[in-house]
């Protein structure tokens, strides 16, 4: 079993992580397949894709996902699961900090 209290571990920006085209974002590395992203106003994550699913669960904040050239709005509680090989992108437009929860590799 693992036990985490989320606002205690330690944030790195994700520039400082060589992080390419992302903006104003910081990632808590719960896992090798948990990451908890923050968001600052104005952030975002790069457009990527993975090669497996990727499950992201709001926790914080309003922004929009980018899903190829489809935007959809998101807001506290809201899931989203993306197949292998989605582009996608994660954007703070609000003036408040956005927390999403990422989850990679799980069955």
């Amino acid at each position: 079993m693992k036990h985490l209290c989320c606002p205690n571990i330690e944030s790195f920006d994700a520039m400082a992580l060589g992080i390419e085209d992302a903006k104003e974002m910081s990632l808590k590395l719960l896992s090798e397949d948990s990451i908890w992203i923050d968001l600052e106003p104005g952030g975002y994550t790069p457009e990527h894709q993975h090669d497996d699913k990727e499950r992201i669960i709001v926790m914080a904040g309003k922004g929009i996902v980018k899903f190829g050239e489809e935007k959809k709005e998101l807001q506290p509680n809201d899931f989203i699961e993306f197949e292998p090989n989605d582009m996608h992108q994660i954007i703070n437009n609000n003036d408040m900090k956005l927390s999403i929860m990422c989850f990679r590799n799980q069955l």
